[in-house]
Formats: C-alpha cells, sequence, structure tokens
C-alpha cells in the first residue's frame, strides 16, 4: 500500500526535493482523459458545435459534420486545433474554435493524513498541493511542518516531494503542481524535548530547521545556572557542547547542564 511505504518513508525524514520554478506561460496542460466532460464551440456555427460531449472509452468524441474525433490524450488546445483543421478543409471557411472541459472525471488526486475532509479529489486542470489541501479542508493544528507528495515514475518506482508546510502557507507551494494518481500525505507534527536549566522544561514541536537557539528559546531560555547543552539522539549522546547554530532533529532531547561554579 501507498500509505504504508509513505509512512516507512516519514520515518527517515525524507529530503526536500524542490519542484523546479513555473510561471503562467509554462504551466502544464490538463491532458483530456476518458470521462472527462467537454463543451466545443464553433463561434457563429451553433450546428457544427457540441455541447457536454462526454470522451468514450475510445478516447473519442462525436462531432457534428466530421463524426468521431480522438480527444484522449491531448490538451484542449490541441483539441481545438484538430477541429478547426477538419472543419476548414471540407466544410467552414476559417472557423473559430473553443473547447472547454466542464467536467475532470478522468483524473485523480488522494489526500490523506492530517487534514479535515481526507480522501480522493478530482484533478482539475493546473492544481497545486496548496490548492488540493483546501480541497481536503486545510490542515489540522497538529500537522507536522512538511507534506509529502508520492507519485509513480516513469520507471514505475515511487518518487517523493517534500514541501515545507511554512511554504504552503505563505503561497510559495503554488508552484508545486500535483499529477493524476498523486498522493499527498499530511503527517502529525513531530516533537523534541528540553529538559534542565531552562525555564521551561517540556515537549515541543519540531519544526524544519530548528536550531538550538530557537528550540532554548520555545523553552522560555536558559537559567541563571546554565552551562553547556548536550543532544540526545536515539539514546546516544551525540553532541556534549552544542552550539547555538546547531540542528535539532526530531525526538532529539536537549539537555541543558547545570554550571559547576
Amino acid at each position: 500500500m501507498i500509505i504504508i511505504a509513505l509512512i516507512a518513508v516519514l520515518s527517515q525524514t525524507p529530503p526536500l526535493v524542490q519542484a523546479p520554478p513555473m510561471t503562467a506561460g509554462a504551466l502544464e496542460e490538463y491532458v483530456i482523459g476518458v470521462a472527462d466532460v467537454l463543451n466545443v464551440t464553433v463561434f457563429g456555427e451553433q450546428d457544427a458545435s457540441r455541447v457536454g460531449a462526454t470522451v468514450e472509452n475510445d478516447g473519442t468524441i462525436d462531432m457534428p459534420y466530421i463524426g468521431r474525433v480522438k480527444v484522449a490524450g491531448q490538451s484542449a488546445r490541441g483539441v481545438e486545433k484538430e477541429v478547426r483543421e477538419r472543419l476548414a478543409k471540407d466544410f467552414l471557411v476559417n472557423p473559430s474554435v473553443s473547447v472547454e472541459i466542464t467536467r475532470y472525471r478522468s483524473k485523480t488526486i488522494s489526500v490523506q493524513g492530517l487534514v479535515r475532509n481526507p480522501g480522493e479529489y478530482p484533478l482539475e486542470g493546473n492544481v497545486s498541493v496548496t490548492t488540493a489541501l483546501a480541497k481536503a479542508g486545510s490542515m489540522m493544528l497538529d500537522a507536522g511542518s512538511f507534506v509529502i507528495i508520492s507519485r509513480r515514475g516513469p520507471n514505475g518506482a515511487t518518487e517523493t516531494i517534500k514541501v515545507l508546510r511554512r511554504d504552503i502557507e505563505s503561497g510559495q507551494a503554488q508552484s508545486v503542481l500535483l499529477k493524476d494518481g498523486d498522493t499527498v500525505l499530511v503527517p502529525k507534527a513531530e516533537s523534541f524535548f528540553v529538559n534542565g536549566e531552562v525555564r521551561t522544561p517540556a515537549s515541543y514541536t519540531w519544526e524544519d530547521g530548528l536550531t538550538i537557539e530557537r528550540a532554548l528559546t520555545l523553552a522560555g531560555g536558559r537559567t541563571d545556572r546554565a552551562g553547556k547543552i548536550e543532544i540526545e539522539r536515539q539514546g546516544t549522546v551525540v553532541t556534549k557542547s552544542a552550539k547555538k547554530t546547531d540542528l535539532v532533529q526530531p525526538n532529539d532531547i536537549l539537555r541543558v547542564k547545570k554550571r559547576l561554579f
């Protein structure tokens, strides 16, 4: 199962894979599929138009005058071009054609984990991870600092993309577009622990890029008797004298030792 595989991947805190920057002109056009519904309008020629054409199992729709048109695997612009050329060949002079996709049924994505309405959703054109999360009711308060997009690569292997929560909330993740069959998993927030000579020793929510300095701030700062900082990771002390800029990992235990004098 994809979800089980994703949980295994998340336990290893997967690396961030940046999506290439995209501009409005570079967005991928939606590829039409079986069961999508199209409106094909030939301006000024109602008899040549077709409203509510469902793409059949063979990937075609039936058009007045020109018969079956293969639309599956094409973009709306591609269908416009084909219909225009076939009409111009034998029936109309310089026809103007517009294709609109009115229902998206052939492609879906799945949003799972800590969202208010997990489930499967239609992939309606260019959908970003931000839009998909909004459709699923947004992330819950105890969601983690990143989400994972899982998709099948060209060789059949599962690829994962890690998107930071702060990029989603700031709008920077709008350029991360989803593909047919993608699964977006929102994991539970991970934590770390601070004890010893701090004002508020406790467990705190871990965030990507967390430094020792930030962790101590969350714990209310060091007391007047605070000394060196020790980091325990997976039962082993990995640092006996941590620096402010050292990074904290999920489930780390930070011990602020007491000064001897």
